[in-house]
């Protein structure tokens, strides 16, 4: 076998791997989700200037309190009516802008709507901050 033929052989595992890894962090990320419904991020993408997401969320239990985090601080808890949007003040976020990587906004219920209960609902996505 000639080295160019094992180069070529090297380099399509590293391809495949490549490949596999990055649809697996993908399937990780989403199998996270569970509970009834969604969560629509109505303003996917922001600059580094601006104070406000909006969501919208479709087939959640409307009777539960829903607590909503972006960057890993809370902004909201409140009963949530589905079809409705929501602003999202992140202005003192310390995370909230950051342009290396894609902020979190998460929703959550728990059973006894309590934010430190059993979750039975957790839906997440992610945006992106422009300069």
């Amino acid at each position: 076998m000639e080295l160019r033929d094992v180069m070529k052989q090297k380099l399509a595992v590293l391809l495949f791997t490549g490949i596999i890894l990055s649809g697996c962090s993908t399937i990780a990320e989403n199998s996270l989700e569970t509970g009834n419904g969604s969560m629509e991020l109505l303003t996917p993408t922001i600059t580094t200037k601006d104070n406000e997401l909006e969501i919208k969320t479709e087939g959640i239990d409307e009777n539960k309190v829903t607590f909503i985090y972006v960057a890993n601080k809370k902004v909201l808890e409140q009963k949530l009516k589905n079809g409705e949007s929501y602003k999202l003040n992140i202005k003192d976020i310390e995370h909230a802008h950051r342009t290396d990587y894609k902020p979190k906004v998460q929703l959550l219920q728990t059973k006894d709507d309590n934010d430190d209960g059993e979750i039975v609902t957790f839906k997440q996505v992610r945006y992106t901050v422009k300069n």
